[in-house]
């Protein structure tokens, strides 16, 4: 089983894998998170998670935590999980989105873009 990683200061690296516990931690302290929900031998998986390499790049003020499913069980009951692979969206310890088809990139822009920016542009508006 992979150890958590230490991904404090994260912003913009690459996917990092954890475990429930740190995620769980994340979500509450309202941090926005992209979580990618995969099991090892799903091959859909492995393509999907390709396709989340330059979204990455695009959104790289957001975090994006990798979490196996086979050892990770809580997060998929807690979260309703019905499937994998699955992309979840959480900020201010909110669901946002949870996604299940990975058809294209330019897909996921475009389902993510609305919460994704609408989020940066209420960030960016602090009232200073």
């Amino acid at each position: 089983m992979p150890q958590p990683l230490d991904t404090a200061g994260y912003k913009g690296e690459m996917m990092v894998e954890d475990n429930e516990t740190n995620v769980r931690k994340r979500i509450q302290s309202g941090e926005r998170l992209l979580l990618f929900l995969y099991s090892p031998l799903c091959g859909t998986c492995k393509a999907a998670e390709k396709m989340l390499e330059p979204l990455e790049q695009v959104y790289r003020d957001t975090r994006f935590i990798k979490i196996n499913v086979n050892v990770n069980r809580r997060i998929v009951e807690q979260e309703k999980v019905k499937s994998v692979p699955c992309l979840i969206v959480t900020e201010n310890s909110q669901t946002v989105q949870k996604i299940y088809a990975f058809h294209s990139v330019s897909s996921l822009v475009y389902r993510l873009h609305y919460v994704l920016s609408s989020s940066r542009k209420d960030d960016s508006n602090d009232g200073s």
